[in-house]
């Protein structure tokens, strides 16, 4: 928090403690505080009518004029950090010092650095954040790419703000479908296990492609399917334990299922693929191998995102308690049987919470609680938000429900002492954050399928954008270095050019999704969002790489002069690895300067980082760094545009390296937070 807001925070305090004898927390106080509508209105505005919940009385202007009246009878206690106090209607707004809150606020960037902004939580509540979740045994689809790229930006700002934050990925590793992909590997014999050991993922996704066309011409294909899945849920529970006993040995950072699983010694070959087939507990390794490729697969892809996950688990883990938590809800008459099936009856909800089948089998929703209740005993969470789209809105609702009837009616479940415990704990900390679809999405090849063929179309067409913008003539020669066809190989060996436009392509990709609110669908258009201009990815990228640009242009012009006075000192190239800054209270704009309202809003704009930070938080929004981003992006390059600093003297280009620096550090800090590559140079 500034200095200045941080000051206001306590004189407003101090006046509501005297008019109503009482007091407020300074976090309250905080609240009352609003960043007015326009710089006519001040810096920071107090809006009176706020203040009757605090005991004061009268007409909001009335109040307001109490306040002023107090405001200008000890001003001396302000006076350092604020000019003038005026009143428009209800709202009392305070007017800062200007050239000083340039000054401490570039200054606290600087001090700070990539800490700008960091929250601090004295005991740091554990945050579980549920996200990406694809299927196994398939290539990762673009479905998958909103859930992944909002839960990893989530992450990152729950950590940023002091939490202890816990990134889960829940696959999609149990069905039907998983019996589908048995049945095609055991009956198939064209299989080329060459191709296999190279891509084992496309390989397993055409043999679940013939499969499901087989099917729908041979229905004792799903019946054979079906039979696989059943023999593989057995294998699953055929060392069950008790729930109540598990919950009563989990430990911190145990494994969920204890049944760990060593597919990396499965060897499976043309010689020896029928021994694995014949049995249910070859098919059971069968199974183990596809998702243990399938993850490593997943991290391939990750990694080139720059996302990373601390848990991997599975539907398949949660299976092995599902049967007994539905045992314990009847039992406890908290479930009731309908038609043969399961239900939770739950006030509000009209649509039936089904957790079992007539045949007994479990469902998602049984499964959901059963990893709800074990996360919190391993875990201890204290909130535990589940990054998936709007279409399972009613899912979620009847999840959260069945929780508040478990802590309700927690009396019902004393047979079950542990998972009475750890159910009635998980109420009221499970959050949905929904998010809309994509739409429009596809590439030069039709309909766009898998993620990997999406950033491999990102980045051909970042190349050309930039052969756009440096002038290179499409002349059906590309440049040095670079061919059509490097978009076919790996992406872990590009390098120069063709790294940038990787980098672009992905912060295009990213930013798209994280710049419009999570709730709302996302249109997607190629040229939009790869353009160098607007509210795009590459623009923020840009950005930053002429921040660089300029600052090493200034540091030659200046020949290291600063270094020399020991006011400002910078370690060569002054790009993505900060600039090593030694802030000096020397430094100083004026206001007869003329581009000091143009730092002026830069500077305000600095200061409102951490807020927004807290907002995004608070409504589990990215979006709303987006717009901060977007918005610092455009004072700076309007800044740019509108005054030359190369040619001007030393002290003059001395304060401007100071704002140049914090900018870089502010706009990478957020960046950061949005999972989006920085360029040191574009």
């Amino acid at each position: 928090m500034d200095i200045f807001k941080n000051t206001l925070i306590l004189f407003v305090t101090s006046f509501i403690k005297e008019k109503n004898k009482t007091g407020i927390e300074p976090k309250e106080a905080e609240k009352l505080i609003k960043l007015p509508p326009g710089n006519s209105y001040g810096d920071y505005s107090v809006a009176s009518y706020y203040l009757t919940k605090y005991g004061l009385k009268g007409k909001p202007g009335d109040i307001a004029a109490e306040f002023l009246n107090y405001a200008q009878a000890n001003f001396g206690q302000i006076k350092d950090f604020f000019r003038k106090i005026e009143i428009k209607g209800p709202y009392v707004n305070f007017f800062v010092h200007k050239e000083k809150f340039i000054l401490a606020t570039v200054g606290n960037v600087l001090k700070n650095n990539r800490n700008y902004g960091r929250g601090h939580l004295d005991k740091p509540e554990r945050v579980i954040i549920d996200f990406s979740s694809p299927n196994i045994a398939k290539p990762f689809g673009v479905g998958h790419l909103r859930s992944t790229v909002i839960g990893m930006s989530l992450a990152n700002i729950y950590e940023f703000c002091g939490y202890d934050v816990l990134k889960i990925n829940y696959l999609g590793d149990f069905g039907v479908g998983a019996g589908k992909l048995i049945t095609a590997f055991c009956r198939y014999d064209d299989i080329d296990f060459h191709e296999f050991e190279k891509d084992p993922i496309k390989v397993l996704y055409r043999l679940y492609v013939q499969i499901h066309k087989e099917v729908q011409e041979d229905k004792s294909l799903e019946e054979d399917a079906r039979l696989k899945f059943k023999r593989l849920e057995e294998n699953i529970l055929r060392t069950k334990r008790m729930l109540e006993k598990y919950l009563e040995n989990l430990r911190d950072g145990a494994n969920a299922s204890g049944k760990e699983d060593n597919w990396n010694a499965i060897k499976i070959t043309a010689e020896n693929k029928g021994d694995f087939c014949k049995t249910s507990a070859g098919q059971y390794k069968i199974w183990s191998l596809f998702k243990g490729l399938s993850i490593e697969e997943f991290k391939r892809i990750y990694k080139l995102m720059g996302i990373g996950f601390d848990v991997y688990e599975g539907e398949s883990q949660s299976a092995e308690f599902a049967n007994e938590v539905v045992e314990i809800l009847y039992k406890s008459g908290l479930a009731i049987e309908s038609e043969g099936a399961i239900i939770v009856p739950l006030k509000g909800v009209k649509t039936p919470a089904l957790i079992a089948k007539s045949d007994g089998t479990s469902l998602y929703l049984s499964r959901d609680i059963v990893t709800a209740v074990l996360r919190m005993a391993k875990y201890g969470y204290g909130k535990m938000i589940y990054v998936v789209g709007s279409e399972q809105s009613l899912h979620f609702s009847q999840l959260f429900n069945i929780f508040d009837v478990l802590k309700e009616r927690k009396n019902a479940l004393k047979g079950n002492p542990v998972f009475q415990k750890y159910a009635s704990s998980a109420a009221g900390k499970l959050v949905h954050v929904k998010f809309g679809r994509i739409i429009g999405m596809s590439t030069r090849k039709g309909n766009l399928v898998f993620l990997e063929d999406y950033i491999r179309e990102a980045m051909l067409k970042a190349m050309e954008k930039l052969k756009e913008r440096d002038g290179i003539s499409d002349d059906g020669h590309p440049p040095e270095g670079f061919d059509e066809k490097d978009c076919g190989k790996d992406i872990f060996t590009l390098n120069g050019r063709e790294s940038a436009a990787l980098k672009i392509g992905i912060g295009a990709v990213v930013f798209n999704d994280l710049k419009t609110r999570r709730d709302t669908d996302v249109n997607f258009n190629w040229d939009n969002v790869l353009s160098f201009e607007g509210q795009t990815g590459p623009y923020l990228q840009y950005t930053v790489s002429r921040i660089n640009s300029l600052i090493s242009r200034l540091i030659k012009e200046t020949g290291n002069g600063a270094a020399g006075t020991g006011n400002i000192i910078f370690h060569a190239a002054a790009g993505v690895k900060e600039a090593g800054v030694s802030f000096d209270d020397e430094f100083s704009v004026s206001e007869r300067d003329k581009d000091f309202d143009e730092i002026y809003l830069i500077a305000k704009q600095f200061s409102i980082f951490k807020d927004d930070v807290e907002e995004a938080l608070n409504f589990n929004e990215p979006s709303i760094i987006s717009s901060y981003a977007l918005e610092l992006a455009s004072l700076f390059n309007k800044y740019y545009q509108n005054y030359r600093l190369i040619g001007q003297d030393f002290e003059y280009i001395k304060a401007r390296l100071y704002i140049l620096t914090a900018v870089r550090a502010v706009l990478t800090n957020a960046l950061k937070l949005l999972c989006i590559p920085i360029l040191e140079r574009m």
